[in-house]
């Protein structure tokens, strides 16, 4: 933590401060704001000020303890101590920003700007350099400030500023397509946060964002889940709720790749009760991921019921398209995924991630040509990032505009490369997909070799509850001359959540026993049993409960 080395007016305040310190240091946020209230209550001082802040903020009075540390500034620029004032209103800056407050962000970066002019360098210039970084309009930007913040760190012995540069410029390098000098500067930030090297325990956990961030942009799961849960035991240890928020979305991302589907709405639900208590506009990237996974689900209603009032942020865009194309509407998910590219800048690595289904709404739309072009795109840029996962999604795009085009041997080449690299990357749904294809490519000369292929695609989609995917391989399946096991009468396989609510319809329960059985709202409920009554082509409850009743008596015993 920064610490006044002036001596004080007194000793009962040098006593308090340095108290207010330690318990920060231990992450005692309870007994930091007391130590610093009593500081205050003798002589109001910046250091005291900025102490209560950050102490108040941990405690979940964010407004407030952005009150406080913006008077910090006040008292900072008013003594001249620039390093500390720019620090400061860097940090203020910062909540603005995360908050959706872009004007006021701007404001306060001026400010720290301001509080830097014509003292020579100093590290103060660094912290603006950072927030710099933060606000830039592209990678490229945000790499030469974090470069910038990096030397003058290092210029100036001041080790907070320095991790923190480093983790920023890894994550900019990863973004840009550049992922092994990124990991190389992301793990050099983790060796020097943990050897200790950082005071301010906010700076650290900020660090650790940048890092599972990057990790998990860049498809790297197995890095990803050990920094997740370094960062997991820090966030629980040292009371930074925030950060396990932003923690808990991230690892998210993680185990829906990896199939672990049910963790992984757990932890989203975490992530959007906290963020609920302390910043609501960090929760949006926890939405989107949690749609994205309902359009995979096949609950089409909640997806909608999330993704309303939804923000600008490239993941909500990308779920609603997914949506859209789920909804027969591939022309509006082509509008969405275009201005989320414009959004992306030079960002590799998000662009990529909007590419893979943009191609899919083109071929919806039947627009062969623009298809081949996004996927293209995605392919040069894959092969440059040498980042796997968009190298395997490129070639699942590949495989999709090939057999568009009736070209089943170039569509099964592509198929069989992205199973194999999913397949390394431990993405069971990506995988599934593959096979799908794969099984389409052979449909028409290896027919056998394509009911092997689509019935494995099957298994794996039925095993993870994707129900879209289900109801598409259970019809590549008929069309080749094989039913599947007992199917509804209606419009599609019955998702895993579906299931859960058709057994507690066969159980008798009300639309709100079953909502309180499962955590949900009783409307969602209420869109569950209305979807299974429509998939069972059934009239009622009553019919749907008889249903139950024979699948179990015909299922086989265990």
């Amino acid at each position: 933590m920064k610490r006044d080395t002036r001596e004080m007016d007194g000793e009962s305040e040098a006593d308090l401060l340095a108290e207010g310190w330690r318990a920060l240091d231990n992450a005692q946020w309870e007994a930091a704001r007391v130590a610093f209230g009593a500081s205050l209550a003798e002589v109001e001082t910046p250091d005291a000020l900025e102490g209560l802040g950050l102490a108040l903020w941990f405690l979940g009075a964010v407004t407030d303890g952005i009150a406080a540390r913006e008077r910090a500034f006040e008292g900072y620029a008013r003594e001249r101590r620039c390093d500390d004032a720019a620090r400061i209103a860097v940090w203020v800056s910062h909540q603005h920003l995360t908050s959706g407050r872009a004007s006021a962000a701007r404001g306060w970066l001026a400010r720290a700007e301001r509080a830097v002019e014509g003292s020579g360098p100093c590290s103060g210039q660094g912290w603006v350099a950072v927030e710099r970084a933060r606000h830039a309009a592209g990678v490229e930007e945000c790499v030469a400030h974090a470069t910038r913040a990096m030397a003058i760190a290092r210029d100036h012995g001041d080790a907070d500023l320095e991790v923190f540069a480093l983790s920023l410029l890894g994550r900019a390098e990863v973004d840009a397509g550049r992922k092994q000098h990124g990991m190389q500067l992301l793990e050099e930030a983790l060796a020097a946060a943990t050897a200790g090297r950082v005071r301010n325990v906010h700076t650290l956990a900020e660090a650790y964002c940048n890092l599972i961030m990057a990790t998990t942009a860049a498809g790297d799961w197995e890095r990803a889940t050990e920094w997740c849960g370094l960062v997991d035991e820090f966030a629980q240890a040292h009371g930074t709720t925030p950060l396990l928020g932003a923690c808990r979305t991230i690892h998210a991302g993680v185990l829906v790749a990896t199939g672990r589907w049910g963790d992984a709405e757990r932890a989203l639900q975490d992530a959007l009760e906290i963020h609920g208590r302390f910043v609501p506009a960090m929760g949006a990237p926890a939405l989107a991921m949690l749609a994205e996974l309902r359009v995979l689900q096949g609950r089409m209603p909640e997806a909608e019921q999330l993704l309303a009032g939804r923000s600008e942020h490239s993941g909500s865009l990308r779920a609603l398209a997914r949506l859209r194309i789920a909804q027969g509407q591939p022309q509006v998910a082509v509008a969405l995924l275009e201005r989320g590219l414009l959004g992306a800048a030079d960002d590799v690595v998000r662009t990529m991630q909007l590419l893979a289904p943009l191609v899919d709404a083109r071929l919806a739309c039947k627009q062969i040509e623009q298809a081949e072009d996004a996927g293209r795109r995605l392919a040069d840029l894959a092969a440059e990032s040498g980042v796997l996962v968009g190298v395997a999604r490129a070639d699942l795009a590949a495989a999709r505009i090939a057999l568009a085009t009736a070209d089943a041997d170039r569509a099964a080449e592509a198929a069989r490369r992205a199973l194999t690299a999913f397949g390394v990357l431990g993405m069971p749904l990506d995988a599934g997909e593959a096979r799908l294809e794969l099984a389409r490519a052979a449909a028409g000369t290896r027919p056998e070799m394509a009911r092997d292929e689509a019935r494995a695609a099957l298994a794996a989609f039925r095993e993870l509850g994707a129900a879209r995917a289900t109801d598409m391989a259970a019809a590549l399946l008929r069309s080749l001359g094989t039913h599947t096991a007992v199917r509804s009468r209606g419009s599609g396989e019955l998702s895993a959540r579906e299931g859960e609510v058709l057994g507690l319809i066969a159980e008798g329960m009300s639309n709100a026993q079953i909502a309180q059985a499962l955590f949900i709202a009783e409307k969602t409920a209420g869109h569950h049993v209305s979807s299974i009554l429509a998939k069972l082509g059934v009239r009622n409850r009553a019919e749907a409960a008889t249903h139950a009743a024979r699948a179990e008596r015909q299922a086989p015993a265990k």
